[in-house]
């Protein structure tokens, strides 16, 4: 995804350069007083080569945000069996397999094995002031979706689960959640969801779609501030294990 933010970074570098060095051009040609039938010819190639530029220029970013949505799409799908355990104490020397799947048997009423938990380890760097969240990607797709189903049971604890977003979703949802208020925006499968103040549920995946919305739907007199990002932004260079 840096690659990708880079391409779009010098794109729009491109942009600029051009606008000014056509806006000079356009200033030299107005200024000109002697042979006014050439001038208004090149005048006029001008502007046909200015709205060439200004076509391309569409046309490439309307292909960079179509190859980030892909990717982002492939990324989140590397994430499907993946969630994100917050709000557990973090112990020396823990066994966090043997942490998470206290929680799922004990407290969400379920009985997986071991086996059920392929990786398990807390998210960034040890900090004093806050327990760590914990990624933890399981076996198989009914195994997550089993504990995603029964998180309701956490209601009233600490402890509280997640979907693995990617950051590009994060950001999206924590701009939804900010503009919506908290109780009208959630995630299923990676999808965000949202319920604007007529009743209507949409979907969104990236900021081209939460956009619109944003302007249409004022902002809720109760929305609240979006909760702190919960590891779903982490840097993809940390998620090897994750994927494996």
């Amino acid at each position: 995804m840096s690659q990708v933010s880079e391409i779009i970074s010098i794109h729009k570098n491109v942009q600029e350069s051009l606008l000014k060095r056509m806006g000079d051009i356009e200033a030299q040609i107005q200024s000109a007083g002697p042979a006014k039938d050439t001038v208004a010819r090149i005048a006029e190639e001008f502007r046909a080569f200015r709205e060439l530029v200004f076509d391309m220029l569409k046309m490439l970013r309307a292909q960079v945000i179509e190859c980030c949505r892909s990717i982002d799409d492939l990324e989140m799908r590397s994430r499907q069996k993946a969630a994100i355990f917050q709000g557990m104490p973090e112990l020396d020397n823990e066994d966090c397999s043997g942490l998470i799947l206290g929680v799922i048997n004990t407290k969400l009423g379920l009985d997986l094995p071991v086996s059920a938990i392929k990786v398990c380890h807390r998210l960034g760097a040890s900090n004093k002031d806050h327990h760590r969240p914990i990624l933890v990607k399981f076996s198989s797709l009914d195994d997550k979706a089993s504990v995603w189903k029964a998180k309701t049971r956490l209601r009233g604890t600490k402890i509280s689960i997640r979907e693995f977003l990617t950051k590009p979703r994060q950001e999206v949802f924590s701009k939804a959640r900010h503009h919506f208020g908290m109780r009208s925006c959630w995630t299923r499968d990676g999808n965000i969801f949202l319920k604007t103040s007529d009743g209507n549920k949409h979907r969104v995946t990236c900021l081209e779609e939460l956009s619109p919305l944003l302007i249409q739907y004022p902002r809720a007199p109760g929305a609240s501030q979006p909760e702190a990002r919960h590891g779903a932004g982490v840097n993809s260079s940390k998620l090897k294990d994750a994927r494996k």
